[in-house]
């Protein structure tokens, strides 16, 4: 499509550890811009925020809270920013002098969310704190919790990455991460109309997804 002059620019969406993507885009010369962690996206300009921040601020805030067990419902572990979420939660859980977590994949779906929430909570020492990689699968990982008669946040403190209205329109509301999705959209498509206008475009950092705690997070029960 390049070479027959039917597109002038494409933005890189799911960037993958070793993207097969990037390199070939890269000798095609077309104006490319990667959404997604700039040591993923090689020669091409990224635009990207801190998940590691987000996520030690998460790990933190559990933590301080008194969470000792706390457990991971992740996307597809060949994201490269899935494999950044993970080495940096377990590197947090890891400074804070935590037992070593729990991190479970998943294909990001309600169904394999709730999946994942039930072998947590069923296992003989289950988290006390389950950090979802999207919201989607923490509103489902909720409706697993009551189900199992468990009280959030009482029994159970959930945390989601996303922060749509899903997350305000269940009780209790979720503790999410949220980040201005809007202008993370803009600013990638002003980047790549610079490229196709053969400006010089350098990679563009967003602000980190912030901590908005609500009602789904408590300090654990003792014991």
């Amino acid at each position: 499509w390049w070479g027959e002059g039917r597109v002038d620019g494409a933005l890189l969406v799911d960037l993958h550890d070793d993207d097969a993507r990037v390199p070939a885009l890269a000798a095609l010369e077309l104006p490319v811009v990667a959404l997604g962690p700039p040591d993923a996206a090689g020669p091409l300009p990224a635009v990207w925020s801190d998940d590691g921040a987000s996520m030690r601020e998460t790990v933190g805030y559990l933590a301080a809270l008194g969470h000792r067990r706390i457990a991971r419902v992740a996307g597809l572990p060949a994201l490269a920013h899935t494999l950044l979420r993970d080495a940096v939660f377990e590197e947090g859980c890891r400074a804070a002098g935590l037992p070593e977590p729990t991190v479970v994949h998943t294909d990001y779906s309600g169904e394999d969310g709730a999946r994942a929430t039930r072998r947590l909570l069923i296992a003989d020492d289950r988290p006390t704190a389950i950090v979802y990689d999207n919201d989607i699968m923490a509103v489902a990982g909720l409706s697993v919790a009551q189900e199992l008669s468990l009280d959030v946040p009482r029994d159970l403190s959930l945390v989601a990455w996303d922060d749509s209205p899903f997350t305000q329109v269940v009780r209790p509301a979720l503790t999410a991460l949220t980040r201005d999705i809007a202008e993370y959209g803009a600013r990638a498509a002003r980047t790549l109309l610079a490229a196709v206008d053969q400006q010089p475009v350098e990679s563009a950092q967003v602000p980190a997804a912030r901590l908005v705690p609500r009602g789904s997070t408590s300090p654990p029960l003792p014991g």
